[in-house]
């Protein structure tokens, strides 16, 4: 059975210095060291929240000017076909205006032989049918 006496009072005085030194020497140095950690833990985690807020904007924005580059690359793209459609056009019809000019010049050509010819066939018809008249006549025309 308990007895209540002075060394009951002597243990209990016991305790609470027992109580109060581990509190001061051990208890409030590992709460402190407990709540720099978490300090230090929530101030780890906000770097690493703006850090990969920072990388979401630097994605976002390297997106933004992959899309712009391509949507100009698409536009000179157009731009230059529709230049070299042009220039195709420009050519061609140099060409066709060319071709329509030597055909012309041909053609002039080819009608200035054929009066030549047609000159000197009739000369040549004349002589010839003078000389057929005289051999069917027998006597110079």
């Amino acid at each position: 059975m308990i007895s209540i006496n002075v060394t009951f009072f002597i243990q209990m005085a016991n305790v609470l210095i027992l109580v109060f030194l581990m509190n001061l020497l051990l208890y409030r140095p590992i709460r402190r060291i407990v709540a720099q950690r978490n300090q230090f833990v929530g101030e780890q985690q906000a770097r690493i929240d703006r850090a990969e807020a920072d990388v979401d904007a630097a994605v976002e924005k390297f997106d933004a000017t992959i899309r712009e580059a391509r949507k100009m690359g698409r536009e000179r793209i157009q731009e230059i076909k529709s230049s070299a459609y042009e220039q195709e056009k420009a050519m061609m019809q140099d060409a066709v205006e060319k071709a329509a000019k030597e055909v012309q010049a041909t053609r002039t050509e080819i009608e200035s032989d054929m009066k030549k010819a047609r000159k000197q066939l009739k000369g040549q018809v004349k002589a010839f049918s003078v000389e057929l008249a005289q051999k069917i006549l027998g006597r110079n025309v």
